[in-house]
């Protein structure tokens, strides 16, 4: 080993703090997923590193996660460093946009994926999740439950809501996609949203979504990663209902969470390490997963179902069907 490539490994040692079998298992797939916060969000990052998990185990690959703890300063050089030791790159956090153009050119021998980001950096996949499927799914729910007689969490106002991280297009179209749903069942749902500012902030989520339901909304949509636990722990606390996103969140209070939308990062990530080992790697490409495919989709745990009531899950398969089959053309935000 030349003494370039020794010190490159040697940096990605002290950087990660542990890489232990990356140099020896020169063989095998080495995969990084590098995120802009840190896992523990039950969300959007956990969900990316399930797939990892899952390639891990089933796939015999060897992966690390690498955590940026939302400090722009980590952004470059933990992303190329990644990409040194590594021959894929996972990338979730919209924060890495300048990042990535910076630094994947400088490997052209590493492949790189980009979560929910679109883009036109060369050898870059770019995955796309049509998050308004599933948040149509998720508004047609909500507005379905909203009015439901006899159920205590629920006002006799038509009045559900959403809250959201950043104020940022993904997160504008998951709001276009669930008021859509919304009226698409009940065209007098009336949708109340807001931005908190911030992907990490429990109180504040809790806070506007405590206002939300003071304005009548009795099932909330939370779409603000580590933030929306303040809007479920809302929902536990004041008895209304809410809805999940990205990764199952059923668990966090099981008698309040309607379902989750999950955006299945999980699988794409397993989908594109598959892709990767059988040598068909979309580098370059744009990877689209919706409801056909499995992309995107209500979640329904044994929790999920005691509160749904069967006839409103029929009503649910049969306007999934109308998206997947093209009678219905969900929106998206431009």
């Amino acid at each position: 080993m030349n003494k370039k490539v020794w010190c490159l490994l040697l940096a990605g040692v002290l950087l990660f703090s542990s890489l232990a079998g990356v140099a020896a298992a020169a063989d095998t797939l080495k995969v990084a997923l590098v995120i802009a916060n840190k896992l523990g969000d039950a969300s959007f990052y956990d969900s990316a590193n399930a797939g990892l998990e899952r390639a891990k185990k089933e796939l015999g690959i060897i992966g690390k996660v690498v955590e940026c703890n939302f400090d722009p300063a980590n952004y470059v050089p933990y992303l190329a460093t990644a990409a040194k030791n590594f021959d894929l790159v996972f990338v979730v956090g919209f924060e890495f946009m300048d990042a990535i153009e910076q630094v994947a050119p400088e490997f052209p021998n590493t492949d790189f994926a980009y979560f929910d980001v679109s883009g036109e950096t060369a050898h870059v996949a770019y995955v796309d999740f049509k998050e308004n499927e599933g948040s149509f799914l998720a508004g047609a729910l909500a507005a379905l439950m909203t009015t439901r007689e006899n159920d205590p969490h629920v006002n006799k106002e038509a009045i559900i809501g959403a809250v959201g991280g950043e104020d940022i297009p993904v997160i504008h179209n998951f709001f276009v996609g669930y008021e859509q749903g919304a009226k698409y069942v009940n065209p007098d749902c009336k949708v109340l949203t807001g931005f908190v500012g911030s992907w990490s902030d429990p109180a504040k989520g809790k806070e506007m979504a405590l206002n939300q339901y003071h304005n009548g909304a009795d099932v909330i949509f939370q779409v603000a990663g580590g933030t929306g636990e303040g809007v479920i722990a809302a929902a536990k606390e004041a008895g209304f209902y809410a809805i999940g996103v990205d990764s199952p969140q059923e668990h966090l209070a099981p008698e309040v969470v309607l379902t989750s939308m999950l955006k299945r990062l999980d699988n794409a990530a397993f989908d594109l390490i598959k892709a990767k080992l059988d040598n068909n790697y979309p580098r370059g490409q744009v990877v689209s997963y919706d409801l056909k495919n499995n992309g995107v989709g209500l979640n329904w745990p044994e929790s999920a179902l005691k509160l749904v009531p069967q006839d409103v899950r029929d009503r649910l398969d049969e306007v999934t069907k109308e998206i997947i089959e093209g009678k219905v053309v969900v929106e998206e935000y431009k």
